[in-house]
């Protein structure tokens, strides 16, 4: 199974990672990094951003993911929708070179390549956490910035849940389950194996917990969602925010 983790900096990403491999030790992880790319060619990233580091990015990253096959284990520590919030977010401040056939583009590019991933765990920002640089520089500390990038992801995943068979970022009948986490750690990991057998694989329809025999773990996991929507007051309408034809996408 191809999963990915997502979602800004300092939301426990690299933390849950490991978390996961230490649990699912049939699974591998990428060796290589867009990181290790961007130092190589000196880009730089997050709030200095340009069209270049993000084609770089996600490049990098649809090559990872198209990279293995369907019955590989595989998790990601970021995904091509990483690039795009990014991608959206330097659109949104009106930085030079992110015009809408870019920030289009970008978008068409990452919508094909969710066909190559079955689940995305999506982790948010904790404001409560302490931000901390890491020694290389290459940890964003802004936390503004951070919450920031934090509301696209969750801009994206409400209009996920709203209407996914309209959904322009990801394909209409091939699209990955997209699941948002907890913040706890431990949490975490409790809600990933409701969906992840201990062998790797997605719990069939028979193991489910959407079986009728496993209601009370189903209400469980709809009250930990249902926690996370409330904690915003309202749906903004991502597409008038941007300024992006979402005609463009109707396939």
């Amino acid at each position: 199974m191809r999963l990915a983790i997502s979602g800004t900096a300092h939301s426990g990403k690299t933390t849950l990672l490991k978390s996961f491999l230490h649990t699912w030790r049939n699974y591998e992880s990428p060796s290589t990094s867009y990181r290790d790319i961007l130092k190589e060619k000196e880009l730089d990233h997050s709030k200095g951003t340009t069209p270049k580091t993000q084609t770089v990015i996600l490049d990098h990253l649809v090559d990872t993911v198209q990279g293995y096959k369907i019955d590989d284990n595989v998790i990601y520590d970021r995904c091509p929708l990483d690039a795009l919030v990014y991608t959206l977010w330097a659109h949104e401040k009106g930085i030079k070179g992110f015009d809408k056939e870019f920030v289009t583009n970008q978008i068409a590019m990452c919508r094909e390549s969710m066909r190559s991933l079955d689940i995305i765990f999506l982790s948010r920002f904790d404001s409560s956490q302490k931000v901390e640089a890491k020694k290389d520089g290459t940890r964003e500390t802004d936390v503004e910035f951070i919450k920031e990038v934090d509301n696209i992801f969750y801009t994206i995943y409400m209009q996920y849940m709203g209407n996914p068979q309209a959904d322009v970022f990801f394909p209409n009948g091939d699209s990955p389950t997209v699941i948002l986490l907890p913040n706890h750690g431990q949490a975490r990991v409790d809600l990933i194996a409701e969906y992840v057998t201990p062998e790797g694989t997605m719990y069939g329809e028979e193991e489910s917990i959407l079986n009728p025999e496993n209601l009370s773990d189903l209400e469980r996991l709809v009250e930990m969602q249902k926690e996370q929507l409330d904690k915003e007051e309202k749906d903004k309408e991502l597409f008038e925010k941007f300024g992006i034809d979402q005609n463009q996408f109707k396939f």
